[in-house]
């Protein structure tokens, strides 16, 4: 980390209330009912605060949806009470926090003065203004990111194994409020060991460390699950559906609704509802999508078009809220870090930023789970929360280019 400037305190406090004033404004001014997901983790929660237990909407003990997102909830509501209002307030903390994780990660990697800039752009950001208003898992997910990578980072320059226990424990907890972001330890267990490929014997035994403690972290609820289920559930249980719908979700008028899962209505789906439970339904559906994937190999490659434009297409009909009469908005922060990002990203590769690979892990990620699942809005904010980094560099670069220009 490079040397702290003057007046560094009042720089993080000023950005931290610019965040929070915003992500308040839009929780406050826009408040949403909790449905589809949210009323989900919404209803998951109150049973857990009402003493209820982890319990599907007919009181049958579930393992639907990863537990630390509700059980955060939950812990929320047990505090200021059952109330989706205040809990959006207290995500507009998490959200400010998670723009001073963003500062954090920049200084070890960029410098202050481009980390500091990401940060006001990271406050100001829309997609992450209007996040908070939803009880949606991305606003823990994405505080636990920037936490990970901060973490390795702290071990690639100190080496020392506690960092690697840190880092296993976060991203077993980083798994268990969302399944998909498991791609995220395995990727960056993979770069590590490509970046340090000379010296691979000596990562043996702190990738080991790292693999037993995200294990033990995952073995409570594993052992919960097995007592419910009988069966191995070391994460959740929608995964079958999850994967079914990525690859035949509902249809609108002849066009797929990415993010939109299946109904009974669809053969499949009713066939797994009348397996026994939850976990069985999961298994059918996995069987039968991996079974139609090998008759029809190409179905799979076809798909990803249609994927990927879901993914990178400039509108959110997900977090931002919408005009009446509207089912969607332009996410102009988005198209505006565009260029930005891309002369940061130049800029970063031509000075060989160091770390800079953890950056490019998480696009990647995003990409992968978008091919394999599906791409949305908000599957693709990990990815604008790291692009902000990039901004920062491209706009602070562009300055400094426009000020020798001019001589000022």
């Amino acid at each position: 980390m490079t040397d702290w400037p003057k007046h560094l305190k009042t720089y993080l406090l000023v950005i931290f209330l610019l965040a929070f004033g915003l992500r308040t404004y839009g929780a406050l001014s826009y408040p949403a009912v909790p449905t589809a997901d949210a009323g989900d983790y919404h209803r998951l929660a109150t049973g857990l605060v009402q003493g209820h237990g982890y319990v599907n909407s007919a009181g049958v003990s579930t393992a639907w949806r990863p537990p630390v997102y509700p059980l955060f909830l939950a812990g929320i509501y047990k505090l200021v009470g059952i109330d989706v209002q205040r809990a959006t307030i207290v995500q507009a903390v998490v959200g400010s926090l998670t723009v001073l994780m963003l500062i954090a990660l920049g200084a070890m990697m960029i410098g202050w003065r481009p980390a500091l800039l990401a940060g006001v752009i990271a406050a100001i950001y829309p997609g992450f203004v209007w996040l908070p208003r939803l009880l949606l898992s991305e606003n823990l997910s994405l505080f636990l990111l920037l936490l990970i990578l901060c973490v390795a980072i702290l071990y690639f320059r100190t080496s020392q194994i506690i960092w690697m226990i840190v880092f296993g424990v976060l991203c077993a907890l980083s798994t268990l409020v969302r399944g998909a972001n498991l791609l995220l330890p395995i990727a960056l267990a993979a770069g590590l060991l490509i970046t340090r490929f000379r010296n691979w014997k000596l990562l043996i035994a702190p990738l080991a460390v790292m693999t037993v403690v995200f294990v033990l972290t995952l073995l409570p609820w594993t052992i919960r699950n097995y007592r419910v289920f009988h069966e191995f559930v070391p994460i959740a249980t929608q995964d079958g559906l999850a994967l079914y719908g990525s690859y035949w979700p509902p249809q609108q008028n002849g066009k797929r609704i990415w993010g939109s899962l299946p109904l009974d209505g669809d053969p499949a789906v009713l066939a797994a509802s009348q397996t026994g439970n939850e976990v069985s339904a999961s298994r059918y559906l996995q069987r039968v999508t991996l079974e139609r994937l090998r008759e029809n190999p190409s179905f799979f490659f076809r798909l990803i078009p249609s994927k990927l434009v879901s993914l990178v297409v400039p509108l959110d009909w997900e977090v931002f809220p919408h005009a009446q009469g509207t089912t969607r908005a332009l996410n102009i922060g988005y198209l505006l870090i565009l260029l930005p990002a891309l002369l940061g990203f130049v800029n970063m590769i031509r000075k060989r930023v160091p770390y800079q690979w953890l950056l490019w892990v998480v696009p990647a990620m995003v990409l992968l789970q978008s091919i394999i699942f599906y791409g949305s809005p908000r599957f693709r904010l990990p990815a604008e929360l790291i692009a902000i980094l990039p901004t920062g560099v491209g706009v602070s670069s562009a300055w400094e280019f426009i000020k020798r220009r001019l001589k000022l």
